[in-house]
């Protein structure tokens, strides 16, 4: 064999290797798929093990103390409901466990394995692309945290060379050469999915395990005595959720977040590294926005702001969840706006009120038919501090120089987009998409509409009636307000198409006139338009004037999912345009600004306080 050819052939050989893992892992994602049903609901997490002889007897004592001490962690957070599956690195290198909750079984996967052989990690990186891709897990989300599935290293970080199949580790097969291509395989998962690393053995190489965590989104190098830390991962994401909503801007100043704290989890104790770690979380917040929000955050080119397809709803039209809704409380229980049809068929881009952004399905795609888990409706978008926000309606302005490309003086537009430039992104009644001037070097190129004038209305209604073309039965304004919360309806279904035309004209949401601009008018009452009779369980607050008013649908709606989840729960709610964390063993309200209190009550069947 000449000399020249020994680099070909190595190429040759890496490139047939990569191709087989990549092969099993399709394979091992349409595993997971097909075990859907025992998946948990929660965060996904997936272990790679290191097994090999190199991590010694001391390595493995260590890696299954970690490894139990984390499930067990998980298995005392069942409202979590954490997604486990386990990958060994070894003699052999597959997937031990497919993704499932069942803690117990998890734990004792490691009873009869045996020890021992290379340690080909890359392998096992590709392997895991079973767990990642292909819908083979899931992706949860918690307020407006978004967890993308993490992996967790147990390993001393000396890689063999993945091309070889070999008995035992040598000293020469852990070469330069198997460290590059580990890095390189890290590098790309960890652009997305968060790697915890935990060193174990006599002698683990730290430098190989901080470099594959530190160039991961959120990672870690974690001790192996540090195990149970890390095993509340998810447990303190969620409390850092919850301040990131309700503190906004504040949760740069330790003081403010723990003792918020204290106010939200009155009843949980932290310790003082759970607060280190939720303190830290609220303070890089941008770790856990979607891959789609990523690539806004980076400039990257994605398939946001372009209309593909035109049985889709155009592009700013504004959704709640639909029929086929499975994604939790992604929404926040409220509306938004599409912003882009994804490169996928069946599937659009949606930036909610609350600012996260996130792909759902509508209609037809490869893997699923007709399903629609959003729905056009015409509630218009209402600002809170904000000058200007995705989903307004907007038209030609004083600095107006862009000729007819809206079609005309006094047409609406759709702000599909705000950067904090100055400049939005507007989707006009012709279909045509700019980027105009708001505040940019003090241009306003737009005028904001007032969202309750017949224009305004008119034009949101015009949106939906397009949709409902496309909409299975024509019936995009059917649901009410009750399934968009996810809550059981008494309505009768809607089995006529002409009924389903004329609900079109019905109001979806009712919105208080002057709520818009947050003025004092605007008021939280329960009237005819917005409520359909009492519900059985029905919650009251007292005001200064000792008088029992009830909260509001959504408020109520609210209260109520908290309660039946536990009775000894807080939940913040809105009243008047003030937030009030309701206690609800003690039967008190708190304003979260002035820290008054007031009474409330749960009045069941229907009675009165």
């Amino acid at each position: 064999m000449s000399i020249f050819q020994v680099p070909i052939i190595m190429a040759e050989r890496l490139e047939t290797s990569s191709i087989l893992w990549q092969e099993q892992a399709e394979f091992e994602a349409r595993k997971n798929r097909d075990l859907r049903f025992q998946h948990g609901s929660g965060p996904s997490n997936i272990f790679i093990l290191d097994i090999s002889s190199s991590i010694g007897d001391e390595g493995v004592r260590q890696m299954k103390e970690a490894f139990t001490t984390i499930i067990d962690e998980y298995s005392k957070h069942p409202d979590i409901d954490e997604n486990v599956a386990v990958i060994i690195c070894g003699r052999e290198t597959k997937f031990l466990r497919y993704f499932s909750n069942q803690y117990e079984d998890i734990k004792s996967c490691l009873d009869d394995i045996e020890f021992g052989g290379p340690s080909p990690l890359t392998a096992a990186f590709l392997l895991s692309h079973g767990g990642l891709n292909n819908d083979a897990s899931n992706i949860c989300w918690m307020a407006n945290f978004h967890f993308h599935q993490r992996l967790i290293l147990i390993s001393d970080g000396r890689p063999t060379d993945f091309t070889i199949i070999s008995a035992d580790d040598t000293p020469v097969m852990e070469t330069d050469e198997a460290k590059r291509h580990l890095l390189q395989t890290a590098i790309i998962i960890g652009r997305v999915h968060p790697i915890f690393c935990v060193p174990i053995g006599s002698n683990p190489n730290l430098r190989i395990l901080e470099f594959i965590s530190g160039h991961s989104k959120g990672g870690k190098l974690v001790r192996y005595q540090d195990a149970m830390q890390l095993g509340k991962c998810s447990y303190n994401l969620r409390a850092a959720s919850v301040m990131l909503q309700t503190m906004k801007n504040d949760c740069h100043d330790k003081e403010r977040v723990v003792a918020s704290l204290a106010l939200h989890f009155p009843y949980t104790a932290f310790t003082e590294k759970d607060k280190e770690d939720i303190f830290e979380m609220c303070t890089r917040k941008t770790l856990f926005c979607s891959y789609v929000e990523q690539k806004v955050e980076s400039g990257e080119e994605t398939d946001l702001f372009k209309e593909r397809n035109p049985i889709m709803p155009c592009l700013g039209s504004r959704v709640r969840r639909g029929r086929d809704w499975k994604w939790d409380n992604q929404d926040n229980r409220g509306p938004g706006t599409v912003i882009g049809h994804h490169i996928k068929d069946g599937w659009l881009h949606v930036e909610w009120d609350t600012s996260a952004i996130s792909s759902y399905r509508y209609g037809y795609s490869r893997a699923e038919l007709n399903k629609y888990d959003v729905r056009v409706c015409h509630e218009p978008r209402i600002l809170e501090n904000e000058m200007i926000a995705t989903g307004c309606l907007v038209t030609r302005g004083t600095d107006w120089e862009w000729d007819d490309q809206d079609g005309g003086a006094g047409n609406i537009g759709s702000v599909i987009s705000v950067h904090s430039t100055g400049i939005v992104i507007v989707r006009w009644r012709n279909g045509f998409i700019s980027q105009y001037r708001f505040g940019c070097h003090g241009k306003f190129d737009l005028t904001i509409c007032d969202p309750f004038s017949e224009e305004s209305i008119e034009y949101l209604k015009e949106q939906e009636r397009n949709a409902a073309l496309n909409y299975p039965n024509g019936d995009q304004a059917s649901f009410s307000e009750g399934d968009a919360l996810g809550l059981p309806s008494n309505r009768p279904a809607i089995s006529e198409k002409a009924q389903s035309v004329d609900t079109l004209n019905k109001p979806i949401l009712h919105v208080v006139k002057g709520k818009y601009f947050k003025n004092s008018e605007g008021v939280d009452k329960i009237t005819p338009e917005n409520r359909r009779g009492r519900p059985m369980n029905q919650w009251f607050w007292k005001d200064d004037k000792g008088k029992w008013n009830p909260y509001s649908i959504e408020m109520n709606d609210r209260i109520n999912e908290c309660y039946k989840r536990d009775p000894k729960s807080t939940v913040v709610v809105t009243v008047q345009d003030q937030s009030y964390r309701v206690v609800m063993s003690k039967s008190l309200h708190i304003n979260l600004s002035t820290k008054e209190e007031s009474e409330v009550i749960l009045v069941k069947n229907g009675a009165n306080p």
